[in-house]
């Protein structure tokens, strides 16, 4: 008799575990399916973007013609910006032939104190009005992969999975 009184409990949670694989199956296979999608992809060529990074380095995307570059438009106060940047970071350390450049929807100061604490390796801009006027970002993280004609070909608004940046660089 003690034997079926444990195996009842055991039951239920087998079923449970059953449901949260399912569930953990379907949505990884949704992200793995959105990511390979990826966002829209205009086959115009981006606007411009040009501005200093903070250590005054010129920089202006019509320059980077030629090679791929991925846009990364984050803030210092965004906390999927906080998942997000180790992975552009990580990217961009791993890659030295793509262009990965930072966009920092925020003010000067809290961007330099926030990258004091989290050293990057890929220059950050701060957006100029012009910068958020020509890129409407619509939430952050936002992250935009161009081609080598300077062509938007994917984009991705939201945390960013470790692996995607690497299926839509060509």
């Amino acid at each position: 008799m003690p034997d079926q009184q444990t195996t009842a409990p055991q039951a239920g949670l087998g079923w449970i575990r059953s449901l949260v694989w399912s569930v953990f199956v379907v949505v990884a296979g949704v992200l793995l399916i959105a990511s390979l999608r990826g966002g829209p992809m205009p086959t115009e060529v981006a606007p411009p973007l040009r501005g200093a990074d903070l250590s005054g380095k010129s920089f202006e995307l019509a320059q980077e013609r030629g090679k791929p570059v991925v846009l990364y438009f984050w803030a210092s106060w965004c906390g999927a910006c906080k998942l997000t940047s180790p992975t552009v970071d990580q990217f961009a350390r791993s890659h030295p032939d793509v262009t990965v450049v930072g966009v920092a929807m925020d003010e000067e100061a809290d961007v330099r104190a926030y990258l004091r604490e989290h050293d990057r390796h890929f220059p950050v801009l701060v957006a100029s009005e012009q910068m958020q006027h020509d890129w409407p970002v619509r939430a952050l993280p936002t992250t935009v992969v161009l081609d080598k004609a300077g062509r938007i070909t994917w984009q991705r608004v939201g945390v960013l999975l470790p692996f995607e940046l690497n299926f839509h660089i060509d």
